[in-house]
């Protein structure tokens, strides 16, 4: 089994409609695999933002959780996503903006 796999079946799990959260002591994620989980959501999301198979709506979510303000945070706020892997949120942001408007306003 990939370890891939593994962090879908627990999201699946821990996403199960009507049930509480009971972890017994132990958290059901290690250290590794929340780091693992947050480089996903900023790879996946920069990816989906120039495949033009994506939809707009999609795209647009992406680009607002791009440039959500500074105030606005959480554990997997585009900004945490940068800081965990030691990236200048601005920066790439910045210039991953530039390249969309030159991709979608010609």
């Amino acid at each position: 089994m990939h370890r891939e796999d593994g962090l879908v079946r627990q999201l699946n799990l821990a996403g199960t409609a009507g049930s509480e959260a009971n972890f017994g002591g132990e958290p059901p994620w290690t250290e590794d695999e929340i780091l693992r989980l947050h480089g996903l959501l900023l790879e996946k999301s920069l990816h989906d933002l120039f495949d033009r198979r994506v939809s707009a709506a999609t795209r647009l979510d992406i680009l607002d959780w791009m440039q959500a303000p500074r105030t606005e945070s959480s554990a997997f706020a585009y900004r945490a996503c940068c800081r965990l892997f030691g990236l200048d949120a601005e920066e790439i942001r910045d210039q991953v903006l530039q390249r969309y408007r030159q991709r979608y306003t010609h």
